[in-house]
């Protein structure tokens, strides 16, 4: 494709509207390198943004790992760690990954968008998060209904740390970071370690709505599961990783892209992780968001959303392998899943073309 580069601006620019910062990373197939572009004139290099519930990925990713390390099992039930939990013996890893667990979740709680509101800099801790969620018990049987959950990730989060000794970010590290060679990839863990992201504010966290910056207030733990801070090229070099088997055995990688499908119901409850409008068919792996029949064919990725910051990262194989990341340090009225949508349509549009072009 000619003047990819100038594309990618081109859709990012009509996006931002001189709104904020922004950047999206694209690489044509797994085995090439991303091309990344950004909007933000005031540094040279490509800035860094939260991930949010693209971490999840990271997590699965990791659980996948410490599985064929054999540490745990994902068949292993939550009751070996956590027999407090209702019908923890009835609930798996895997469950706690695709979200069939029914464990609650905190993000329509309006108690915690208060506490953010007035105490940002000081989060929940383990236990805050569980007594307004799973200790007020499931949302349904175990294996029966999907509800997407924060606090199952967080239990996973522990359990990753219990069974390995060490912590949730030496985990990434080791297990990711490190072996990618993500040198812009880390996990925040402190209001301090925000410092080098993009400039973001949000008015989530102060009582009268006021904008604050999210680096100087908003404390990472207060992301239950754990958070990824990254760039979109790097976003883009875990997924190309990810989707050709050089991270992940195909063993492990086949048990993460296996689908259960959303019930409609539960589809639109899912905040700003939930797919919109073009996705025909939601469904979820381990860690993954995906649809086996959108307009694009298979695609398989994750969106996250937050204070200050949005992100979207997607694969779609039946489009040459592509991979896509959009990040943007803009807080309301823009969605980097748009981004990458417009992206994905640019690259269906020039396959067909090409079809079109060999057929005459």
């Amino acid at each position: 494709m000619k003047d990819l580069r100038k594309q990618l601006l081109e859709i990012l620019n009509a996006q931002v509207q001189n709104r904020g910062i922004a950047g999206v990373a694209v690489a044509l197939n797994p085995s090439t390198q991303p091309e990344s572009v950004w909007y933000d004139s005031a540094t040279v290099d490509e800035p860094i943004f939260l991930a949010y519930s693209i971490t999840k990925t990271f997590s699965a990713a990791m659980l996948l790992l410490l599985q064929e390390d054999g540490q745990l099992s994902l068949e292993d039930s939550l009751a070996r760690w956590f027999p407090e939990i209702a019908q923890a013996d009835c609930i798996s890893l895997r469950q706690l990954l695709n979200h069939t667990a029914g464990i609650p979740d905190y993000g329509s709680l309006q108690a915690y968008h208060d506490s953010v509101r007035s105490y940002p800099s000081t989060p929940w801790t383990f236990e805050q998060f569980a007594a307004v969620t799973f200790e007020q018990g499931l949302c349904f049987t175990p294996g029966t209904s999907w509800a997407y959950s924060n606090p199952g990730y967080m239990l996973l989060k522990r359990i990753a740390e219990v069974v390995s000794g060490i912590s949730y970010r030496e985990l990434i590290f080791k297990y990711i970071i490190q072996p990618l060679g993500l040198s812009q990839t880390f996990v925040p863990e402190s209001i301090e370690e925000l410092s080098s992201l993009a400039p973001a504010t949000s008015r989530a966290l102060a009582v009268d709505k006021t904008t604050r910056d999210v680096r100087q207030y908003y404390h990472p733990g207060w992301v239950s599961h754990g958070v990824i801070a990254s760039t979109p090229s790097e976003i883009v070099m875990f997924l190309n990783s990810l989707f050709s088997n050089r991270l992940l055995s195909p063993q492990s990688l086949k048990q993460m892209v296996e689908l259960v499908p959303i019930a409609p119901q539960t589809s639109t409850n899912i905040s700003t992780q939930q797919p919109t409008l073009p996705w025909l068919k939601p469904s979820y792996g381990l860690g993954l968001m995906g649809d086996p029949a959108s307009k694009w064919g298979l695609v398989l990725g994750h969106n996250g959303g937050g204070p200050g910051y949005s992100a979207s990262a997607f694969h779609a194989p039946e489009l040459g392998g592509i991979s896509i990341c959009a990040m943007c340090a803009i807080e309301e009225g823009i969605k980097a899943e748009e981004i990458v949508f417009t992206v994905l349509d640019l690259f269906k549009s020039t396959k067909e073309i090409a079809v079109h072009d060999l057929q005459i």
